[in-house]
């Protein structure tokens, strides 16, 4: 029995060992990928005066519950952005992955305008309409690894995620008193209520 709980520990070591070393590879890869400067071509091709922005990697994830009676089955959508931010203004480029190329289509844009309310917590931001519907949750993180067919790019973006907190956060407070809201919960509690 106790070698069972030895051979076990050693698996669970080894384990551990190849999960981090991957990791420390994939960041290492990341630091200046190739998929980073993707995303830095692309954000100056599409985004009108696109030099002048901060360009990030972001995501976005959906979970929807469905099912009936007795079971629930659970649904994650994954959409990835090309992002291009600067005060005030917010462009998103839809990316998509096909066999490892990335490819890109029309560009959103997002200004301070556009927004009824935003809401930003640290790693993301989430944007609502002029009627207070929620719009998306954006997520621009420092660490993104090739995990798995849902997280397709090594791209280590430490500068970028913070720069992208600190607009998040300027964009908040302007939208969210251009807007009259000084309490988001109140707010979001207000447009379920009428919504």
């Amino acid at each position: 029995m106790t070698q069972y709980i030895i051979i076990g520990g050693i698996a669970l070591v080894v384990l551990f060992a190849a999960v981090y070393i991957k990791m420390t590879i994939d960041e290492k890869k990341g630091a200046n990928s190739e998929e980073k400067q993707k995303i830095q071509e692309i954000v100056k091709k599409v985004v009108p005066n696109g030099a002048s922005y901060t360009a990030a990697y972001g995501t976005r994830e959906e979970l929807t519950l469905g099912g009936g009676g007795r079971t629930v089955t659970t649904t994650t959508s994954y959409w990835y952005y090309a992002v291009a931010f600067k005060p005030g203004d917010l462009y998103l480029v839809p990316l998509s992955f096909d066999g490892g190329d990335m490819s890109y289509s029309e560009p959103i844009h997002l200004g301070k305008d556009d927004l009824g309310m935003v809401e930003a917590k640290n790693g993301y931001v989430t944007l609502y309409d002029k009627d207070r519907k929620q719009l998306m949750t954006l997520f621009v993180v420092a660490s993104n690894t090739k995990d798995d067919k849902y997280h397709p790019v090594n791209i280590q973006q430490k500068e970028e995620a913070e720069s992208f907190q600190q607009y998040a956060q300027a964009l908040m407070q302007e939208v969210n008193a251009a807007n009259g809201i000084t309490d988001i919960k109140a707010a979001k509690k207000e447009a379920k209520k009428n919504n």
